[in-house]
Parts: C-alpha cells; sequence; structure tokens
C-alpha cells in the first residue's frame, strides 16, 4: 500500500512540474507535456473530452483579408458529432495514449481537415483522471473545379465542383465535366468515410464517358484501427472505354473495353502484439474483362479474360509512426509509418465462377521505411504477382520502390528514388508506361511501354518563406531523371529504344488550407533524344498528392 501511495505522489509530483498553473475551482492542473503521464497512464481514467473546433483562417494573422473573413462566414465548420465519431476513445475509460496518438492520425487522414491535436490538457489528482482536448482546423472544403492541365504533349480539363465536407458531416459529393487524352465525359460521386460513427463506409460513382458508361458501389468496413477485430468490403463496378495504344506518345490503335467486377471480403484479427497485427482475409472476386475493335483499331483486340477466383490471404502490420514534415509533401504534418507491413494474397481461379481456365493467381507485397540518420531516411516497396493457368502463358510482375530523403536544411531536401518493374507476358493493357507523369517527366505521356522498365532520377526541393495570403505555399525544384521500357512485342519503331534522359526546373503550389490537399507542380524541362520531333523544351502542369 505504501509502494502505491508513493508512486501516485511522484506521478502528480511529476505532472505538477510541468503543469502550467491551476484550473480555478477544479483542484486540476494544466499539463504542458502529456508524455510525463505515460508510465502511470493506466491508472488514470478520462473524465471529460473537449472539443476545439477552428475555423479556416486565423483572423488574428497580420495579413488577413475580406475573402479570409468571407470564407470563415460561410464555410460550414465541421460538426462536434461528427469529430466525436472519429474518436476512439470514451469518456470513463482508462488513458491510453498510443490511442490518442491513433485517433489523431485519424483525424489527419480526414481531408477536410488541415490538422488535428488530441492532448491531455489537465490533470486531477483527487479523482486520478484527465481532461483530454481533441482541437481541429478547417480546410476549405467547397472547391469549383476549373482546370486546364497540360502534361506530356496533351491536354486536359475539367468544371464542375467538389465538396468534400457535405454541411460538416465529413461526406463528400463531386459533380465534374472532364475532357483528357483518352475522354471526355461527366462523373458523380459521393462517399461517407464514416456513417454515424459506425466506420463503416460507402462510394457511389457513376460516369457517363465518351466512350461507355462507368459505375462503382462500395460498402465497407475496414481495419481502421490496430485494435479492429474484424473487416469487411463489397464492391460492384462496371466499366466500358476506349483504351488507346501508344508509341512514342503517339496513338496507334484503339480498342473497346468492357469489365465487370465484383469482390466480397471479410478479413479477421488473428493475433495482436502490442503495435504489431497479423490479419487472416477471405473472399470471392469476379472480374470478367471484354475486349472489342472499335472504328478506330488498327490491329486485333486484346485476347478476353475472366479471372473469378476464391482467395485467402494474411497481411502483417506493424505501427510505428512518426510526425514528420517535408518527406512526401511539404509544410503540412505527414504521419510515416517506419514499421513493417507486409501481406500475401493466393487465389484459385474457378470455372464455376465463370473462370475461363484453372490455376491460381499469387499476390504479395512488403514495405518499410528506415530512419538512417536524424536528416536522412529509406523508403522501400516491393510488390509481385503471378498468374499460372492453362488459358494464359504463365505470367509475372515485379515491382520495386526505393527512395532516398535527406533534409540538407530545414528547407532544402534532396531525394533520390529508383523505381524497376521486371515483368513476363503481361497483358496487353497492363503493359508498364513511362513518360509523363510516369518517371520520365520530360517524354510525353507513354512514350514507352514494355514489361519491363527502370527510372533512376534525383530532385532538389527548395520550400521558399512564401506564404501567399494564407492559400498558397511555394517551393522550388530542379530535377534529373532517366529510364527505359522495353520487352514489347508490338513496338513498331526504333527510335529511342534504349535509355532515355531529361532534366528541368519547376515551381510546387500547395493550397494549404484547401480540403484536396493537391499540389500545383508547374515543370519546364527538356529531354535528351534521337527524336527530332521533341527537340526544345517542354512545359506540363499537373496537380498531384505529392511533392
Amino acid at each position: 500500500m505504501f509502494r502505491k501511495k508513493s508512486a501516485l505522489i511522484l506521478v502528480f509530483a511529476s505532472a505538477t512540474c510541468l503543469a502550467n498553473e491551476s484550473v480555478a475551482g477544479s483542484g486540476c492542473l494544466l499539463v504542458e507535456n502529456q508524455q510525463s503521464l505515460s508510465e502511470s497512464a493506466s491508472t488514470l481514467t478520462i473524465s471529460k473530452i473537449n472539443f476545439v473546433r477552428h475555423d479556416i483562417f486565423d483572423l488574428t494573422h497580420p495579413n488577413t483579408l475580406w475573402f479570409h473573413r468571407f470564407a470563415n462566414e460561410y464555410h460550414v465548420i465541421t460538426t462536434e458529432p461528427t469529430i466525436r465519431d472519429d474518436v476512439l476513445f470514451l469518456e470513463g475509460e482508462n488513458l491510453n495514449l498510443a490511442v490518442l496518438a491513433e485517433t489523431e492520425r485519424l483525424l489527419r487522414s480526414r481531408s477536410y481537415l488541415r490538422q488535428a491535436e488530441v492532448q491531455v490538457t489537465e490533470y486531477c489528482q483527487d479523482s486520478q483522471s484527465v481532461v483530454v482536448t481533441v482541437s481541429t482546423w478547417d480546410n476549405w472544403s467547397l472547391l469549383p473545379k476549373i482546370s486546364l492541365g497540360h502534361e506530356g504533349g496533351e491536354t486536359k480539363s475539367n468544371i464542375g465542383f467538389a465538396e468534400d465536407n457535405l454541411f460538416g458531416t465529413g461526406n463528400q459529393l463531386q459533380a465534374e465535366y472532364f475532357n483528357d487524352s483518352e475522354r471526355d465525359g461527366y462523373q458523380l460521386k459521393f462517399v461517407s468515410p464514416n456513417i454515424g460513427g459506425s466506420h463503416w463506409q460507402t462510394a457511389l460513382q457513376y460516369a457517363d464517358n465518351s466512350d461507355g458508361e462507368s459505375y462503382t458501389v462500395r460498402l465497407s468496413k475496414p481495419f481502421y484501427r490496430i485494435s479492429s477485430d474484424w473487416a469487411f468490403n463489397a464492391e460492384i463496378s462496371k466499366e466500358i472505354k476506349d483504351v488507346s495504344e501508344y508509341e512514342l506518345g503517339e496513338v496507334y490503335n484503339e480498342y473497346r473495353s468492357n469489365r465487370d467486377y465484383l469482390e466480397v471480403s471479410g478479413g479477421w484479427k488473428i493475433s495482436q502484439n502490442d503495435n504489431q497485427v497479423q490479419h487472416l482475409n477471405v473472399g470471392v472476386t469476379l472480374d470478367d474483362h471484354q475486349f472489342s475493335i472499335n472504328e478506330y483499331s488498327t490491329i486485333q483486340q486484346p485476347m478476353d479474360r475472366d479471372l473469378s477466383q476464391i482467395w485467402v490471404g494474411w497481411d502483417w502490420f506493424e505501427s510505428d509512426f512518426q510526425k514528420m514534415f517535408n518527406f512526401f509533401q511539404f509544410n503540412k504534418v505527414e504521419d510515416i509509418n517506419f514499421g513493417w507491413q507486409a501481406g500475401v494474397r493466393l487465389g484459385a481461379l474457378n470455372k464455376s465462377l465463370g473462370a475461363d481456365t484453372s490455376g491460381w493467381n499469387l499476390q504479395a507485397h512488403v514495405a518499410k521505411n528506415w530512419q538512417l540518420s536524424p536528416v536522412s531516411w529509406l523508403t522501400y516497396r516491393s510488390e509481385y504477382q503471378q498468374l499460372e493457368s492453362e488459358a494464359f502463358a504463365s505470367q509475372h510482375l515485379f515491382s520495386n520502390h526505393l527512395r532516398y530523403i535527406h533534409h540538407l536544411t530545414d528547407n532544402q531536401v534532396w531525394i533520390s528514388q529508383f523505381q524497376w518493374n521486371v515483368g513476363k507476358n503481361l497483358f496487353r493493357d497492363q503493359r508498364i508506361n513511362i513518360g509523363g507523369d510516369d518517371g520520365m517527366r520530360a517524354f510525353p505521356l507513354y512514350y514507352q511501354s514494355g514489361n519491363k522498365s527502370a527510372i533512376a532520377s534525383t530532385e532538389y526541393r527548395y520550400i521558399t518563406s512564401w506564404h501567399l495570403y494564407q492559400l498558397v505555399d511555394v517551393a522550388l525544384a530542379a530535377f534529373v531523371d532517366a529510364g527505359r521500357a522495353w520487352d514489347n512485342p508490338e513496338r513498331m519503331t526504333t527510335i529511342d529504344t534504349k535509355a532515355l534522359y531529361g532534366y528541368g526546373i519547376g515551381i510546387r503550389l500547395l493550397p494549404s488550407h484547401a480540403s484536396r490537399g493537391s499540389i500545383i507542380s508547374i515543370d519546364l524541362s527538356k529531354p535528351v533524344t534521337d527524336n527530332p520531333e521533341l527537340s526544345g523544351w517542354r512545359w506540363r502542369l499537373i496537380a498531384k498528392r505529392e511533392f
């Protein structure tokens, strides 16, 4: 008993040292560093959860203008029930700092929130309890989609709107008309990431394109936290489209693709050890892919295939998250997992489900990030797929991505990466393309394609201090790319059959208070090539999630 009382006294003394001042009339202390409670967290209970919701813009900022006030006035701030639905703990439960951190990551993953913090803010000695405060900062979520982009010699545009936080509920609604190198049409989409706090998700999407109709309906409950006991997924989709085949960035053939897809799967937690968890997954997949020629076809269409199967899978997840800055993006908190992630899935093709043939399909992946020094990191991801059947030639694809990140200073980053793919007998519509945003930025889209590819690039990034009216953050970049795709049985030309090289400079614009969080990349680049049609400098404009 004496030891127990002594431990409580030590906890109180530690919290007192880290507290700022007493809370009037409550007998509680404000906590400045919740890690001081880590050793005794399990003996403390959560007496109250406070919610502090911040609007989009800080109106006390010296550069505040009329449109900042206008945005705050007409934006519907995320409701407290919506935020509460994502909180993974309840009042009256024992304090668990890992669950607080997990909640913080879940909230930060919501596009309608710019930032989230979940912290112990008060320590109450008499009741041996704490008060937890959940603080969130909203993004502007109603985005008119009016854009004109140019990438790899192709222009694309769209017009419409996207609301990523419908009436403050976290639901997404999108409607747009688009036009790109492949097709034009309109699309409607609705997504609910957490239905009524149940962590069930739904997505509905319909598109009427110039080359056919497409729709997707999905209902799922993922492993949304490390202690989740089970997961479920049901998805049905249909996609009809015209597919173009390219050579040196130019279309030489088209054909019609019609895919019907249905998958139902379930997963169960089979073991958990602290921050490591293993899952067992089983499912049924119906995957029927039909092809036909159209009016622009110059060669025969690919062979039809039905790869319907019953499958079983296993995955292993190790949670070791760290808050990073200027890692894949810039000027925002990034939750990067430095734990192992691995999984394997084995499917048996089943003729009774509609498969063309018997056989088996293997898929596997592994990913890991390492911190090499206080200012350098290495990331790695590898995937492997293999298909063995009576109707198709033996097929496999081994993909790897290795990235080295080095912070020269707080606002200067050097990144080098190498990605390579080794495939054999890939289906025509699944061959690897490089060009445009597929690794070789100085070349047109789909400039080279084949069963194999390798790309190496290095890039210097300078993150400026320019924050334009709290709307846009600015960074600069300079890069060099080298790569090649080969082993294409349909290759028709001898130009640029070897490695490609390109270099360039660019500017990156981050809409820092917008829910989409896409980085606008504007590049000016020059290819090194023996193709006379690609002489001179080229430019591209594209929005993407990473730097």
